[in-house]
């Protein structure tokens, strides 16, 4: 049985109601996933900067080379053994 009073039973009858009309939907569409227009700028920025860290390490790893074992040792480094 039903130990609930009547005002109680109205009160969850309500709340029932308002969560369902209320409730998100369960599928999400492929037109919510995209990326906002402002991410998309820090995304390119972060890409650049990323770039641009990573070619100045590269040439401070070549030169530090170069000067440790000359540009002889730099093409026996990078050409295959045989």
């Amino acid at each position: 049985m039903n130990r609930m009073t009547v005002d109680e039973r109205r009160r969850a009858n309500e709340l029932r109601r308002i969560g369902a009309t209320i409730r998100a939907p369960r599928a999400v569409a492929i037109e919510d996933l995209r990326v906002g227009a402002g991410w998309k700028r820090n995304a390119r920025v972060a890409t650049l900067v990323t770039l641009a860290l990573g070619g100045v390490f590269a040439l401070l790893q070549l030169t530090h080379t170069l000067s440790l074992y000359g540009p002889g040792s730099l093409l026996d480094l990078l050409l295959p053994r045989l």
